[in-house]
């Protein structure tokens, strides 16, 4: 009798460690399948040319700015991308837009994780003069100092990617240079741009490097790289998971004017389209309302440019 009892006894022994190995293998096994951090890195862009504004309405350059006499300017200046000066020279094509992820963003249970973010380099100009009583000015736009940092959540919605709401807050250096036939002089002036989150929001996780290590891009617009980009991330924003699994159709865009075929992209990839402050936006993070900027930008993915038709 006592040898049964013994026996039992250390069946039931045997059963509780083995539950305690299952369940900690179990633990292990989820911990091995956990999502993948989106790593720090930066995202890169090219803005949309005539769908980047900066309206003066409720800010006006003062009286006299211009000229001694300049009225105060509370019109709207309209941009187009130029593309960052780059060391090797033209090592990121088009790109006029970097912003940066500070932080790696570890997914908690939920799928939920955010990083600091920031603007890397801004390289825009008028797409034409501004009128002025003091005559016409072009007016470019780059980044003045140290910028401001915002929170960007990004959201995985399932293994290959998700989306993310990403404000911007930019300090801005204007310079307006006279155009032909204006004797005035250059100005410059620094302003603070705040942009809500952008519309189509998404992203997914990459492989193959965007671009190659140790490029150099300039960061103040004075045309003279002066700060290597850090390694290229897992994270690719704008572009859904399932573009990336799938031949890839150019996407409907609402405010697109240029041509089905185009050099906006590189041979063999799409531009995908996100915009602070749409006013055609559809995404409940996103809105024009009370807007005095717009910034349309674009993504490049894989894909065949010239098979579908947009809008």
């Amino acid at each position: 009798m006592r040898k049964n009892l013994d026996r039992r006894a250390l069946a039931l022994t045997l059963r509780a460690a083995f539950g305690v190995a299952l369940v900690l293998a179990c633990v292990a096994g989820s911990a091995a399948f956990a999502a993948e951090p989106a790593h720090k890195g930066v995202d890169m862009w090219m803005t949309v040319a005539g769908f980047a504004k900066t309206n003066f309405a409720k800010e006006p350059i003062p009286a006299g700015f211009f000229c001694q006499d300049s009225q105060p300017f509370t019109g709207t200046v309209t941009f187009k991308g130029v593309p960052i000066a780059t060391e090797p020279a033209q090592a990121l094509g088009h790109i006029d837009t970097i912003v940066q992820r500070l932080d790696d963003a570890v997914f908690d249970e939920k799928g939920e994780a955010s990083t600091r973010i920031q603007l890397l380099a801004l390289s825009l100009e008028s797409t034409e003069p501004i009128e002025t009583s003091c005559g016409k000015y072009t007016v470019a736009a780059h980044l003045a100092g140290e910028q401001p940092t915002t929170t960007m959540r990004i959201v995985r919605t399932n293994a290959l990617g998700g989306t993310y709401t990403a404000p911007l807050s930019l300090n801005v250096k204007l310079t307006f240079s006279p155009a032909a036939g204006n004797a005035g002089a250059r100005r410059e002036l620094t302003t603070r741009i705040d942009l809500g989150p952008g519309s189509n929001s998404v992203w997914a996780y990459v492989k193959a490097p965007q671009y190659k290590t140790g490029v150099k891009v300039d960061t103040n617009g004075n045309g003279r790289p002066d700060r290597e980009l850090p390694a290229a991330s897992n994270f690719l924003p704008g572009v859904t998971s399932a573009v990336l699994k799938s031949e890839v159709s150019r996407p409907v865009f609402t405010m697109v004017t240029q041509p089905v075929c185009d050099n906006t992209c590189p041979a063999g990839q799409c531009p995908y389209q996100s915009c602070h402050c749409d006013p055609n936006a559809t995404d409940p993070y996103t809105s024009s309302s009370g807007c005095d900027h717009l910034h349309c930008i674009w993504t490049c993915v894989p894909g065949n440019c010239c098979t579908a038709n947009p809008q």
